[in-house]
């Protein structure tokens, strides 16, 4: 799969994704199948294949499995979990033979993330958590495929699920033990502590495991893969800060980052 470079975008809105993960703005023709690029200073974005159709035609599903056929399409990237049986079908076949699926969840719609685990037919179930903002961390599951180029995202309001640490690709990266601390007893500013600052920071200490691992559990982009390397992707990001823009690119291109 990794020499594919095409990506299909089924009923999501493409104006908006190009501009929440693409800084310059494209110029989208009227046919149904284009070519899009950006270039920045630290690097030069090849060209890709951008296939757009209509989930609400009558004809979507004949489109998507034809579609589909052709050897460059990797990628298919959709918003609405409530597709007809047979794109759903159509989808689950891309999957199940080794595609990578990709939803777009930048509406935070609470109860999708469930249904994409069940119309996939996930062992552990996904559920939404929090819409919220964090900064984050690249698991190592995710920096084997993306690349080491990005490890840490700033600050960024996300769609955050709770997942099976197998599908966590970033997460919520907690303050450090000393700011932690701080934040809960307060600063010292030079002084010596007096006995109600101490109690507030071990009180705060013996809190940190919990405080870590529940942001552990805050995930804005999880992945989960079949037995035949297929992939189903959720992206709760909804803006193009910081990183996000390289993060989603690897992703969907399959293209590591260094």
């Amino acid at each position: 799969m990794s020499d594919k470079k095409s990506i299909v975008f089924l009923g999501v809105d493409v104006d908006l994704f190009k501009t929440c993960f693409f800084q310059k703005e494209e110029q989208l023709s009227s046919s149904k199948t284009v070519s899009f690029g950006r270039e920045r200073e630290e690097e030069q974005w090849d060209s890709f294949e951008l296939i757009i159709l209509d989930d609400e035609s009558a004809t979507a599903s004949a489109d998507l499995s034809e579609t589909l056929q052709k050897p460059s399409v990797r990628s298919v990237v959709f918003q609405d979990t409530e597709l007809d049986s047979s794109l759903l079908s159509t989808l689950r076949q891309f999957y199940d033979s080794g595609g990578l699926v990709i939803f777009f969840g930048i509406y935070g719609e609470f109860s999708d993330p469930t249904t994409l685990s069940q119309q996939f037919d996930f062992p552990e179930a996904w559920k939404f958590s929090a819409y919220t903002d964090h900064e984050y961390e690249m698991t190592n599951t995710a920096v084997d495929y993306i690349g080491y180029g990005v490890k840490e995202q700033q600050y960024a309001k996300c769609n955050l699920l709770k997942v099976p640490i197998q599908d966590r690709w970033m997460v919520a990266k907690p303050l450090p033990l000393h700011q932690y601390i701080e934040e809960h007893a307060g600063g010292l500013e030079g002084e010596a502590p007096d006995e109600e600052w101490k109690s507030a920071a071990k009180t705060a200490k013996a809190g940190y495991a919990n405080y870590c691992d529940g942001l552990y559990e805050q995930c804005p982009l999880a992945v989960h893969m079949n037995k035949k390397g297929g992939r189903l992707a959720y992206l709760g990001f909804v803006n193009g800060d910081g990183k996000i823009p390289y993060i989603v690119r690897r992703l969907v291109t399959n293209k590591k980052y260094y």
